[in-house]
């Protein structure tokens, strides 16, 4: 469906819609229409009326309309209290005092504002805070408002999520043009980077329509870009933190622009977010869509998340299923599901949780009060959807998640359709990854053939979800033994042929350069956290397939850690087989410190774990965000990870769907 769209949403077309509406004139401040002390016809109270301030920045942003935002519909409408800001970004609102706290605030940014930093907006766009933090609006609050929009939960967890994505630390909500920190100004230009990679795609997707062909509201697009946004947060920090213009903190944002506006261009790329398929995004976004279809009550049910699928005899599927009293609340008010995978790899089939260690689940997991080694057979948990299509999930008796989900009708839909848009979908699942990868690819003659002008049955649903998983949960990997050289051959780089150790004989080893007259940092001396590939931003604007490596080396004395950034040797990646090693420079190692901390070791259960007081940022990825830790059982040191709250998108078939396309590909 298409939201009937109020004159003043067209601002983030241009500037000249931005006083059409009523919605602020030139003066710093007004009120709505529901404001108090008029005549008492009718004997009806006067309304008591409260003065809220807030302050717009980028830079501060001159002539920006804010409004509250008091019937959710993400607009500045007639009626509601709104203004315009000042040079300095500031409005005072006259707002309803029942109000207070209660409803987001919008600012909408036309083409007749102006950033302090940057000068007059090219792009119009729009900034949002939540209801109970809206001193500061701000691309960094916007983004917590978005996480709001997509996942519910309060503010303050909103902002932690945003905060550790970005690893910021300083608040989201803080008004980070009056920091001079160098916190203060990575905080200032990422928040640029999101505004410019915004504006990118705003114009990228603009005149987009629906997948009923309908034309797609400013407001539309823009949820969908800034739900996009929240899922490229680490990509976007580490952007800035790998060139070395935006890093480099004695600069102006104006010095910065260009470079942003590569950055940004990379970004939007990475983002996969179209004209062409930015409907799917906003269909799975239609809050009027059902939450929680009848199939899932007191009846068994399946739900397929996610299927790759080359032939019948390479193929792979993750499903969850519950029966009708799994599906039925407990006395706790919770139901319960179990995990279905199977696969099949060049006609060999390998049954989920047997055989090879690798189908087996690699984590264990810390409950709280034990390791625990989650069978493949364990019911895990969760609660019935409620209205809003909101529930939450305990995943190993360990994995806390959140999400929201809308249901789509696909029932007598073409199923080549349907799996095309479900490939052309351009968020991630924290499982499968791209759905670009997801079922058959429907451009084959294979495909084609197989599933011609079949549709859907009837009672076929397509659900969309968003998760996030709360963080918190601590794991191990069981194939990653975090190994050094024997001790007779220590500059062996096979590591094939390295040992397991406790960890103290792991820590005592992995010196870096705290050993005396050590210059050089490589992989035999300091543990090796993370190979990671990115793009380098050239000075003439284009870019360079590149990668970094992060390692982390101790001194057990002092339980000091020194964290190093390496740049990743290209030529022994085209090697065959390829190779990661660092690069070096006229002899020189580009390995350089990041970050200086220190360490612990403390008893859990029947293990040990070591943990750090800090992280560098760098070593997490739109993949991979996740503290290390390393995790001793039985005098083995293992590789292990402490959750951070992690945003992903889902698209599962219901039952009747997912059987009826297997059939169909003969996986019946």
């Amino acid at each position: 469906m298409t939201i009937q769209l109020s004159k003043l949403a067209f601002a983030l077309a241009g500037a000249a819609m931005l006083t059409v509406a009523g919605c602020g004139g030139d003066s710093d401040s007004s009120s709505g229409s529901a404001g108090g002390g008029g005549g008492g016809g009718g004997g009806v109270p006067p309304v008591t009326m409260a003065s809220v301030s807030a302050t717009v920045v980028d830079g501060a942003i001159e002539k920006a309309v804010v409004c509250l935002d008091t019937n959710l519909n993400g607009l500045c409408d007639t009626g509601e209290p709104s203004g315009k800001t000042d040079a300095a970004g500031k409005v005072t609102l006259q707002i309803p005092a029942a109000d207070v706290g209660k409803y987001p605030l919008i600012a909408m940014v036309g083409t007749d504002a102006n950033d302090a930093d940057t000068g007059p907006v090219k792009t119009a766009y729009m900034l949002k805070a939540p209801a109970d933090q809206a001193l500061v609006i701000s691309p960094l609050t916007t983004m917590v408002q978005a996480y709001l929009d997509s996942i519910g939960g309060s503010s303050a967890d909103a902002a932690a999520a945003v905060q550790a994505q970005l690893g910021l630390s300083t608040s989201a909500f803080a008004d980070f043009t009056q920091d001079a920190s160098d916190s203060g100004k990575l905080a200032g230009t990422l928040a640029r980077l999101i505004v410019v990679t915004t504006q990118a795609q705003l114009d990228a997707t603009k005149d987009a329509k629906g997948l009923d062909l309908q034309p797609l509201t400013p407001i539309q697009i823009s949820a969908a870009i800034n739900s996009r946004l929240i899922e490229l947060l680490p990509s976007l920090a580490l952007n800035v933190r790998d060139d070395p213009t935006l890093s480099d903190t004695s600069l102006s944002m104006a010095q910065k622009q260009a470079q942003m506006v590569v950055a940004a261009g990379v970004l939007a790329s990475a983002s996969g977010l179209t004209k062409d398929n930015v409907g799917t995004v906003v269909a799975s976004q239609d809050k009027n869509a059902p939450a929680a279809p009848t199939d899932e009550k007191a009846v068994d049910t399946v739900s397929l998340r996610w299927f790759n699928f080359a032939d019948l005899q390479n193929y792979l599927i993750r499903a969850f299923e519950a029966t009708a009293a799994q599906n039925t609340p407990d006395a706790n008010g919770k139901t319960h599901y179990t995990e279905i995978r199977e696969r099949q790899i060049a006609g060999v089939l390998q049954e989920w949780g047997m055989g090879l260690e690798n189908w087996a689940r690699p984590q264990i997991y810390w409950t709280g009060s034990e390791w625990f080694d989650c069978p493949t057979t364990f019911v895990h948990e969760s609660t019935r959807p409620n209205a809003a299509g909101e529930s939450e999930s305990l995943y190993c008796n360990a994995m806390k998640s959140r999400s929201t989900r809308s249901n789509r009708d696909i029932s007598g839909q073409k199923m080549i359709d349907v799996v095309r848009q479900i490939r052309a979908y351009p968020f991630f699942d924290s499982v499968g990854g791209s759905f670009a990868n997801w079922g058959p690819n429907p451009d084959l003659s294979a495909t084609q053939t197989k599933l011609g002008a079949t549709v859907f049955p009837a009672g076929s649903t397509l659900s969309y979800r968003s998760v996030v998983d709360l963080g918190g949960t601590e794991y191990y990997d069981r194939t990653r033994r975090a190994r050094i050289p024997q001790a007779n051959d220590a500059s062996n780089p096979d590591s094939s042929t390295w040992r397991s150790v406790p960890l103290a004989t792991f820590v005592g080893w992995n010196t870096g350069d705290f050993a005396s007259g050590v210059t050089e940092v490589h992989g035999n001396n300091a543990f090796v956290l993370l190979n990671r590939d990115y793009s380098k931003l050239n000075g003439d604007g284009t870019t360079t397939a590149a990668y970094k490596r992060y390692m982390v080396g101790f001194e057990a004395a002092t339980q000091k850690a020194r964290f190093y950034q390496c740049e990743g040797d290209m030529a022994k990646r085209a090697l065959v087989p390829p190779q990661n090693g660092t690069l070096f420079i006229n002899g020189q190692s580009t390995c350089a410190p990041i970050l200086d901390t220190t360490f612990t070791i403390a008893t859990q259960g029947d293990g040990k774990v070591l943990r750090f007081a800090a992280e560098p940022a760098q070593i997490s990825d739109a993949n991979f965000q996740n503290s290390r830790l390393f995790v001793e059982r039985s005098g083995v040191t293992f590789v292990g990870y402490k959750d951070k709250p992690l945003t992903s998108k889902q698209q599962r078939l219901n039952g009747p769907a997912a059987e009826a396309l297997l059939a169909q590909l003969g996986l019946d």
